[in-house]
């Protein structure tokens, strides 16, 4: 302690030569001639204790570098820091707020947002007493900083402080008298409130697009496009189309935006890339996957050259790097679009591969473990369709005819189903490959990080003047996608549920399967193709299990009473959803199909229990179905089966003879 005071005293005394000296380097500084600031801070080295004087060398050096010497200028931070004992858990100096938030503009850059939230929360509890320039430009940062995780709500939080108290002010109680009353006149903005004003409306607007508030979104940005060169406003208008469904005006947007608008070594965006990422964006939900791959494979090629090209100079490392083109690759976000594009595309290998890159940055988002395990259950079975295509199973159970004339004989089939189960090879969950196995780690991973609670609000951040309340315990963060609805939350969470349910049915844990599956039927919103999968799963997992009794109420059809991919509204008032999804893909699409699906499923079960009549009797109502609706190709199958189990042969030949022999032939 001793110490520390001694280091105060020293810092404090400061003469008019070295005052004099300082002025001269803040003014050098300010006309960007940081070689001249320099020099004069160099003059000052005798105050070798002084915190704010090692702070603003090692500042004025990383600018003279032209915003270069990343790593150096983050050793000095780090340096100055352990020299005054400048500890961010036991921050209690507002002075010293200054160097951790030029840490976390580094932290920001090389993307790494999260340990840079961890420093700005603690930062931004001396808002208040701090300078009012320096207090808007750490607002700003931490702002950018939550919407870089998708914590829209927490950015919202902080806008509402900041117009409260950095724009409005708070009032002053011994103000409130007559003259003021009567003074009805508004005091105009100085121009560095307006330009701050703007930028705090535009965060604004980022927000409401992220939550899906398209109403407000397009109220701010009317009053943006009054001016026409506001290009930034065209990105959010493209955005705004984009989510309300109107896919060409948002082209429309975009095309109207200059390609030299954003230039990569300025600014470490590029206005092409963005392009290129939109329209691929916008062509998916279209559903158009394959000319999406195109667009985001465009966008690849041209973020790999950009940031090849700023490597050409950075033979070490960081410090040959400008600071805007550190964290400028959006490699990692393209290779998820790409992933996401190529499974709809029914490219799931190569689905994997994309999207097996993108979960190294981004292993908290629920959603993106939830593709790769879709990615290695449709590289095991790309569509459940095929099971329903009578014909193509009907040339699939002649295997062979031996002899000829009167003689000859039909060799069946001894297997329909070209389903790819679990492997019997020794080989680990975790190994990343698009098996079932990785599928089970990657749903537990999925269910593991959803968020527990999806009707709690959040809390709302520096709201009340002069309160700081703590910072809420950060949760799995959705980036690179959009916040998670409360209603996306669950369909989700539905959705793991049921591949979970497949996968453990595929891996032979039939005990598993049965207790996702009930878990399944158990959520208080289920869409009708989830409460169909639930039921199927339940009963085959029942079957297995040798309850069949158990198995049968589940495949009731009356169990079933729709089938739809969306959700049942909870209330009138619910949000309109948006509509970027592309158009759904998912059979059966129609009831009969699934009415059809859980009779021959019964008929299946009471084959095994022994009661043939009663099955056969329903798949004649089944086979009955198959004019006006898909049914299960297996069907001809189970009814050969049957009739040689009766020891009746004929009716089994005529069946071979109609439906099958004439295949062969």
């Amino acid at each position: 302690m001793a110490e520390k005071e001694e280091i105060e005293r020293t810092a404090d005394t400061v003469s008019d030569q070295e005052q004099e000296y300082a002025q001269n380097a803040l003014s050098e500084f300010k006309k960007a001639n940081y070689a001249g600031a320099l020099q004069h801070i160099n003059k000052l080295d005798n105050r070798s204790n002084d915190f704010k004087l090692a702070h603003n060398k090692a500042l004025v050096e990383y600018c003279k570098s032209d915003f270069k010497k990343n790593e150096t200028f983050q050793k000095n931070l780090t340096s100055i820091c352990n020299q005054f004992r400048i500890r961010i858990d036991k921050l209690d100096d507002v002075d010293q707020c200054i160097i951790h938030y030029n840490q976390a503009i580094l932290l920001y850059h090389q993307q790494q947002y999260t340990n840079a939230i961890f420093i700005m929360d603690r930062v931004y509890k001396f808002i208040e007493p701090m300078d009012d320039a320096l207090a808007k430009q750490i607002s700003l940062f931490a702002i950018e900083l939550q919407l870089c995780v998708r914590q829209s709500d927490k950015a919202l939080s902080l806008i509402s402080y900041l117009e409260n108290q950095l724009i409005n002010g708070t009032p002053n109680i011994k103000m409130l008298d007559k003259s003021v009353k009567e003074k009805k006149t508004p005091q105009p903005l100085d121009p560095a409130t307006e330009e701050f004003k703007r930028k705090l409306l535009k965060y604004k607007i980022r927000c409401y697009l992220m939550n899906h508030n398209l109403e407000t979104s397009a109220r701010e940005i009317g009053n943006l496009l009054k001016d026409k060169q506001n290009f930034e406003a065209l990105f959010l208008a493209a955005n705004l189309e984009y989510l309300q469904g109107n896919f060409v005006e948002s082209q429309k947007f975009l095309a109207s935006i200059p390609n030299d608008h954003l230039v990569y070594n300025e600014c470490g965006e590029s206005s092409t890339l963005m392009f290129y990422n939109n329209m691929g964006v916008i062509h998916h939900a279209m559903g158009k996957p394959n000319l999406a791959c195109h667009y985001f494979q465009m966008a690849l090629k041209e973020d790999i050259a950009l940031t090849n090209n700023s490597k050409k100079d950075s033979s070490r490392g960081l410090d040959d790097k400008a600071l805007h083109t550190l964290g400028g690759s959006k490699y990692h976000e393209l290779m998820y679009n790409l992933g996401v594009a190529l499974l709809h595309a029914k490219r799931p290998v190569q689905a994997f591969d994309c999207l097996i890159i993108a979960v190294r940055r981004y292993h908290r988002n629920a959603r993106l473990w939830m593709r790769l395990a879709e990615c290695c259950i449709m590289a095991g079975k790309e569509s459940n369709e095929l099971d329903f295509d009578i014909q193509k199973k009907q040339k699939e159970i002649v295997v062979d005819v031996i002899g000829s004339k009167d003689k000859q004989k039909v060799i069946l089939t001894t297997n329909l189903t070209r389903d790819k189960k679990y492997s019997t090879d020794s080989q680990s969950y975790a190994v990343p490959v698009p098996s079932l196995e990785f599928a089970s780690l990657s749903l537990r991973n999925a269910l593991l990080l959803l968020p527990s609670d999806t009707t709690a609000s959040p809390v709302p951040l520096f709201l009340i003047p002069g309160v700081t309340p703590p910072v809420p315990s950060s949760s799995p963060g959705p980036a690179p996608s959009s916040p998670l609805s409360p209603e996306s939350v669950i369909s989700l969470r539905n959705s793991i549920l049921a591949a979970s349910a497949y996968v453990s049915l595929c891996l032979g844990d039939y005990i598993l399967a049965l207790e996702h599956a009930e878990n399944l039927l158990q959520q208080p919103r289920l869409s009708g193709a989830h409460k169909l999968l639930g039921h199927l799963y339940c009963a085959e997992a029942l079957v297995l299990l040798e309850k069949i009794s158990e198995a049968l109420e589940h495949l009731n059809p009356d169990n079933i009473k729709y089938i739809s991919l969306e959700l049942p509204k909870s209330d009138e008032n619910e949000e309109r959803r948006i509509k970027t999804s592309p158009p759904p893909k998912w059979f059966p699409h129609n009831l009969s199909t699934a009415h059809a699906t859980m009779q021959y499923n019964i008929a299946v079960a009471k084959t095994i229990r022994g009661q043939l009549d009663e099955a056969i009797a329903l798949l004649k109502q089944v086979w009955q179905m198959s004019s006006k609706c898909k049914v299960p190709g297996h069907i001809i199958m189970l009814v050969l089966y049957i009739e040689l189990k009766l020891g009746r042969p004929e009716p089994a030949r005529n069946l071979i003879k109609q439906y099958l022999f004439q295949n062969r032939l």
